[in-house]
């Protein structure tokens, strides 16, 4: 079995050389791993985790609990509406929105969490953008992302603190240009006042971190490498 916390070290390693000195965080991407596994990198250094399904989600969250470790917590892959509350109550941050109805959604739940006194102020997300304009994937069109976070924006319990990419798949210049296409992006979101300090951009995976990294990459998720195959 692989050694979680050689594997971080190893990760760490690839991170400060393509980072330029730059701090680059890394979130573990925790589908289907038991929570022992989990115990282990929290340990070796691992608090941010990032998970794909709403159920793995809770059941991970309430396991690692009971050990006294609360990780932040980001939901990294699609969110059925009906499942939105849910993500809500146990993740810090969803970062796979991609339309105006989710984040109306969100914005509507969480009034109603701030009404209850389960929360305080705006819910955070990152904006998800289809930057290899594949059909297989989620996210906002290139095209369309700016006037999405401008409508985002002006929602009162929604606060936008980046994007988040999958990016293209096949040859190192398409991969290379999908993740320069989304910093841009977020380059020029920020130029929009109330977004200014939404400077979260994550993108790269175990397989293509290095290319995210260079291209400005703030976050990687990382699941293999660190945990082996599955």
């Amino acid at each position: 079995m692989v050694a979680i916390a050689e594997s971080l070290g190893r990760i760490r390693d690839i991170v400060d050389r393509y980072a330029g000195g730059r701090h680059v965080d890394i979130m573990l991407a925790t589908k289907h791993q038991p929570i022992e596994r989990l115990i282990e990198a929290y340990d070796a250094g691992g608090v941010l985790m990032g998970h794909n399904l709403v159920d793995q989600l809770v059941s991970a969250n309430a396991g690692l609990a009971e050990h006294g470790i609360h990780p932040y917590t980001s939901m990294i892959g699609h969110v059925q509406s009906n499942k939105l509350s849910s993500a809500m109550t146990v993740a810090d941050r969803i970062d796979t929105v991609d339309s105006l109805k989710t984040a109306q959604r969100i914005n509507r739940r969480q009034e109603e969490r701030v009404a209850r006194g389960e929360a305080t102020g705006p819910y955070p997300v990152l904006i998800q953008i289809n930057s290899a304009a594949a059909d297989t994937q989620f996210g906002v069109a290139i095209g369309d992302v700016m006037q999405l976070a401008v409508a985002i924006a002006d929602l009162p319990r929604v606060q936008i603190r980046g994007v988040m990419t999958i990016g293209a798949r096949g040859s190192e210049t398409n991969i290379r240009a999908s993740f320069a296409t989304t910093r841009r992006l977020s380059e020029e979101m920020r130029t929009l006042p109330a977004l200014a300090d939404a400077d979260v951009i994550s993108m790269g995976m175990s397989n293509d971190m290095h290319l995210a990294i260079s291209e400005g990459a703030t976050v990687v998720r990382v699941g293999t490498a660190v945990f082996g195959e599955r």
